[in-house]
């Protein structure tokens, strides 16, 4: 059930936006069009506008009719619109696109409000299932890059960098994982449960916080580097692609000379 106060905004985005006769179409994407939404969900409300009203199109008047009073407006860079914060913290984007840049299949979640020509929007849709498993070239690529770097930072002793880096390979571990369950959206940033199995969270969930000390840095550059490895060699010939076997050795190698120790 739609928690109260997202359901307050969709309710007035619905009604209130197209009062604007600049206004063609609302819809949702994000949680709420994917019927994932929970108490925690931001409200993602995205509008059509004729194309001489992209440039005069106010945002932020238009976020406070639906959201009330805010506490933050800001701009999303890349995006015409903006995010806003209510003042119990409720999140709500209002994204605009012109007419003639408006592409129906940009989302994989729809959720219709407002149509003004009823035939402008498509019909709801939720994401489909997980695909097949699949090889994330560059996520590997990047993985074995960044730890390869751990030489040099540790080396300039920037610690705060080399505890930055932890997060760094963490992420491309992540990738590698959702790879392997042949999920390729992403939920946000602050969503991952559904979209790791049980196992994968689990194992992400061991891996220690490390502050600034080089040897728990390491620790847990091992720790992931084995896993990596682990599931990116079965990952590679379950799917028929080429694991990077030079570049990895050269890595290793890099790091064992460097630290004393392996990561294999």
């Amino acid at each position: 059930m739609t928690d109260p106060r997202q359901a307050a905004v969709i309710d007035r985005a619905r009604t209130v936006l197209p009062q604007d006769e600049r206004v063609l179409a609302v819809y949702l994407v994000g949680s709420h069009a994917s019927h994932e939404d929970d108490a925690y969900s931001d409200v993602d409300v995205h509008v059509v506008v004729t194309d001489e009203a992209a440039e005069t199109y106010d945002f932020a008047t238009a976020m406070e009719s639906i959201a009330g009073r805010l506490v933050l407006t800001d701009g999303i860079p890349g995006l015409s619109g903006g995010l806003g914060i209510t003042p119990d913290w409720l999140h709500v984007d209002l994204i605009v696109h012109p007419l003639s840049e408006y592409d129906p299949d940009d989302y994989e979640a729809v959720l219709p409000l407002f149509d003004r020509s009823g035939n402008l929007l498509p019909e709801a849709r939720v994401p489909g299932g997980n695909g097949d498993p699949y090889y994330p070239r560059r996520n590997v690529r990047l993985f074995f890059y960044f730890l390869g770097n751990l030489v040099n930072v540790l080396g300039r002793r920037e610690y705060v960098v080399a505890n930055m880096g932890v997060s760094a390979v963490r992420d491309q571990l992540i990738a590698l994982m959702r790879a392997e369950r042949g999920v390729r959206r992403s939920g946000g940033v602050k969503r991952l449960n559904a979209f790791v199995s049980d196992e994968q969270r689990e194992f992400l969930e061991s891996i220690p916080a490390v502050g600034c000390e080089p040897k728990d840095i390491i620790a847990a550059n091992q720790m992931i580097c084995r896993e990596f490895i682990r599931r990116g060699t079965a990952l590679a010939a379950a799917t028929g692609e080429e694991w990077p076997q030079e570049f990895v050795d050269a890595t290793l190698t890099h790091l064992r000379e460097a630290f004393g120790v392996e990561f294999g």
